[in-house]
């Protein structure tokens, strides 16, 4: 309910108070904005709205073609009748249209003329008939249908008449018979009958000689004129006439030019095969004399052929009368070196015999024993002997153990085996712990009977005992990292000393991307710094493909010591390791190992097969590492220094086009 404004000016006088129910009726005497103020409150809005048109009749008006169709035309003038339409001509000055004006086809109605389109049609264009000059050119008579010429097969005049039905000409046409000898007789037909010689007028022209043809001779004199015999010939020479050289080698013989002519050489072509000197070819090229030349590139052979040199498995061979192969050495030590590798044990000892050039006249010397300490049990054991003059010649070499204190020649205990290296400075000698006895100590003594006598007793030893400070490897624990996220326990399992990598495309797509790291995993501290120690793994790697030769291999795996305090990630940080591959190798896929340094000296590459197994033992004395890797019966040994701080274990993968599997497992770890 609303209050009057001058009562609601009252209460707010000067001085005055409002009273709360005074102050509410103010407020509800107004409409808030937010207030919609209903029409019926709106004074004659709904007769204003009453004298409206409605919206929806206003529309339909809008679209009615027949309003106001007694007051308006049509836009088709279809409601105007004859009245109208003579108003609107008035209007618009429009009067009747003569008869004779002309009109054209518009698509509906046909017109009295053409259009121009229409004349260009039927009628031909002056200018493509008539030149400069005004008349009609030569090469559009017969276009503008003045004359035809008439080729006809008679050779005579009345021949023709008599069979001028087989030919449609008309008055000025020419017809031309031919005279039999290359020319032609031409007529004029002028009209009439067709079998009357008169109604043909003679032109004349039955011999043309050379002169009555503009520029005739001069294209004659420009040609040359044939020789007057069959055969091969070339133009040996223009001059005031050609001279024609004849070429005519023997059959089969292939031509070459001697500076005046084409002669036959001295290669014979018979039967797909070519022969120099000789023209029975047994080869596709078969030379009856020596050859010299820069280079020869030779593809893969595997024939055996008597007295033939060819290349197989990245090397020559050469055959000898019987056929039987032999490989050709290159002139490098790698080949050497991988040739004296490739012979039995036995082989080599005979070789280190006949030449004792190979091993060391000096005195023996061996200054440090790594390790110190072995254990009593049945495992082989390495041994690493650093000093000076120890390549000796093993066939008349031995070594053996002795205890400390005891006299030389008793208690003595032979060696497994031992492998002295090419630089005299070192030698590894491997033993079964379990024949040394235990809680005692051991001097190596090495006796060398060729090229000199000499007997050598270590001050250095080895400490034998029952128990070790072993490692607890079933308690290591692992760090993982995948390319991606996610995958690392569908790539990666551990166990302790077990751990494995098997390859998987959810983790990275097989590609060749050889330095690509698509996992690795990193262990925890197993040596602690400054300590000595002794690690031994045994490793497996398997890969599998099509093995075809178009196959590409190409994968890497790092197993080795990292230090501690790096961080792991999908690269090789390892400052010492074993290196294991798979490539294309020749004509199949191989397997490999390096040892820590990538060069074939490091390398024990198995052969086809593409699983192998391998040994691999770590130890550190001081600073000086030691590694053994033994794949089958070989071994290679490296010695590197490096820093003391604490060690993992690593392993870094690389990406390949293959699936691969790593499994390995730590078979002792110890400290001494």
């Amino acid at each position: 309910m609303s209050t009057p404004i001058n009562t609601i000016l009252s209460w707010f006088e000067t001085g005055d108070f409002p009273t709360q129910e005074q102050f509410a009726a103010s407020w509800t005497s107004f409409r808030h904005k937010d207030e919609s103020i209903p029409m019926d409150q709106v004074e004659n809005l709904n007769s204003k709205l009453q004298e409206k048109v409605d919206k929806t009749v206003y529309n339909t008006h809008l679209i009615n073609e027949d309003a106001h169709i007694t007051t308006l035309a049509k836009l088709n003038a279809s409601n105007l009748n004859d009245a109208n339409v003579q108003a609107w001509k008035t209007i618009l000055g429009v009067g009747d249209l003569p008869a004779n004006i002309a009109t054209v086809d518009d698509g509906v109605n046909s017109g009295n003329v053409y259009t121009k389109d229409q004349s260009d049609e039927n009628y031909m264009q002056n200018a493509d008939f008539v030149g400069a000059d005004g008349k009609i050119l030569a090469s559009m008579i017969e276009a503008l249908g003045l004359t035809e010429l008439i080729s006809v097969t008679e050779t005579s005049l009345s021949a023709f008449m008599a069979n001028n039905v087989a030919y449609q000409y008309e008055k000025n046409d020419f017809i031309a018979i031919p005279n039999g000898s290359g020319n032609y007789a031409l007529y004029i037909y002028n009209g009439g009958s067709k079998t009357v010689v008169s109604s043909y007028l003679p032109t004349g022209l039955t011999n043309i000689t050379i002169a009555m043809v503009e520029g005739l001779q001069a294209a004659l004199n420009a040609k040359m004129d044939k020789p007057s015999t069959l055969g091969n010939f070339f133009i040996r020479s223009l001059g005031p006439g050609p001279i024609y050289a004849s070429i005519n080698p023997a059959a089969n013989y292939l031509i070459f030019w001697d500076g005046q002519n084409f002669k036959e050489s001295n290669m014979y072509h018979n039967a797909g095969k070519t022969g120099i000197g000789i023209t029975d070819p047994t080869e596709l090229l078969h030379l009856d004399g020596r050859v010299r030349s820069k280079a020869v590139v030779f593809d893969e052979n595997t024939e055996l052929l008597p007295n033939q040199i060819t290349l197989w498995n990245r090397r020559f061979h050469g055959t000898d009368l019987t056929g039987n192969r032999r490989m050709l050495m290159y002139r490098d030590y790698e080949d050497y070196l991988a040739l004296i590798q490739s012979l039995s044990p036995i082989q080599k000892e005979n070789i280190a015999t006949v030449w004792n050039g190979q091993y060391s006249n000096g005195s023996l010397n061996v200054y440090s024993i790594t390790p110190t300490v072995i254990k009593n049990d049945h495992v082989v054991r390495y041994l690493v002997l650093q000093g000076l003059n120890l390549n000796v010649n093993p066939a008349t070499t031995s070594v053996k153990f002795i205890p400390v204190g005891s006299a030389i020649g008793t208690t003595e205990v032979d060696c497994l085996g031992f492998q002295p290296s090419a630089d005299g400075k070192s030698m590894i000698v491997s033993v079964y712990g379990d024949t040394l006895t235990a809680n005692t100590q051991y001097n190596v003594i090495i006796r060398t009977t060729s090229p000199v006598v000499q007997t050598h007793r270590t001050t250095s030893n080895i400490n034998v005992v029952t128990n070790i400070d072993s490692i607890d490897v079933s308690a290591i624990n692992w760090q993982r990292i995948a390319y991606t996220s996610g995958q690392e326990n569908t790539i990666f399992t551990t166990n302790g000393g077990l751990f494995s990598y098997s390859s998987n495309p959810a983790n990275k797509a097989y590609a060749y991307e050889p330095n690509i790291f698509v996992a690795a995993i990193k262990s925890d501290t197993i040596f602690p710094a400054n300590s000595n120690f002794y690690i031994e793994f045994n490793v497996g790697l398997s890969i599998s493909g099509n093995q075809a030769i178009s196959d590409v291999f190409d994968f890497y795996a790092y197993l080795g010591l990292v230090q501690s305090n790096i961080p792991l990630a999908l690269s090789d940080n390892s400052f010492i390791r074993i290196i294991n591959s798979c490539f294309r190798s020749g004509a199949y896929i191989s397997t490999a190992m390096w040892n820590n340094i990538i060069s074939n000296s490091t390398k024990i590459e198995p052969g086809s097969t593409p699983v192998m197994n391998a040994n691999i033992v770590i130890m550190r004395q001081g600073n000086v590492y030691t590694q053994f890797l033994t794949v089958g019966g070989a071994t290679i040994v490296q010695t590197v220094t490096s820093n003391t701080d604490a060690v993992s274990i690593s392993l870094a993968v690389t990406n390949g086009t293959t699936p691969k599997s790593i499994n390995a497992s730590i078979v002792q770890a110890f400290k001494f």
